[in-house]
């Protein structure tokens, strides 16, 4: 499928799903489109924000983005496509979070700073969940929330995307 340009997408405002074919294939492409129908079910339905990324807002903050075909500087490759979780009421629900073990992924995930931006000073040490992360962008971390970035998901990572949502969306 020909990619969309910009302008297209700005004039267009496409749905995540119309989009997905031009990164994705086979199983990526077949557990993509089934988050993406279990977002619209739930009430987390996406909205076109910019060139092939997509954000849903809850309670006036993002609740996630989803990214297709973007440069993911975490690993200095392009990826499929990345969804970023916004944990901003973290604390609220952190027994929840040790209960169904997803620490390591919160841990493992998260934004870490790469000096995105030549105005960005270089990433902080901050004490979450009860360790202590080394180099975690601050740009993220002086709006308020700690994102949590799942490269290419699985469907085991799409699970963990669909619990850490759910604690999130409640919490607010």
């Amino acid at each position: 499928m020909e990619k969309k340009t910009l302008d297209w997408q700005r004039e267009h405002k496409p749905m995540i799903e119309d989009l997905m074919p031009d990164h994705l294939s086979g199983n990526d492409l077949k557990i993509a489109q089934d988050f993406a129908a279990y977002l619209r079910e739930n009430k987390m339905k996406s909205s076109w924000t910019l060139n092939y990324a997509w954000k849903a807002i809850s309670k006036g903050k993002p609740l996630y983005y989803i990214r297709l075909g973007w440069h993911w500087k975490g690993n200095g490759e392009n990826a499929k496509w990345v969804v970023t979780v916004y944990l901003n009421h973290m604390d609220t629900y952190k027994d929840e979070i040790f209960n169904a073990g997803l620490q390591d992924v919160i841990w493992a995930d998260f934004n870490e700073c790469t000096s995105c931006r030549d105005r960005c000073s270089s990433g902080t040490n901050k004490t979450i969940l009860g360790k202590e992360l080394i180099g975690i962008c601050r740009s993220t971390l002086g709006l308020g929330r700690l994102p949590v970035n799942f490269v290419n998901p699985d469907e085991i990572a799409i699970e963990q995307i669909k619990q850490l949502l759910a604690l999130e969306k409640q919490a607010r």
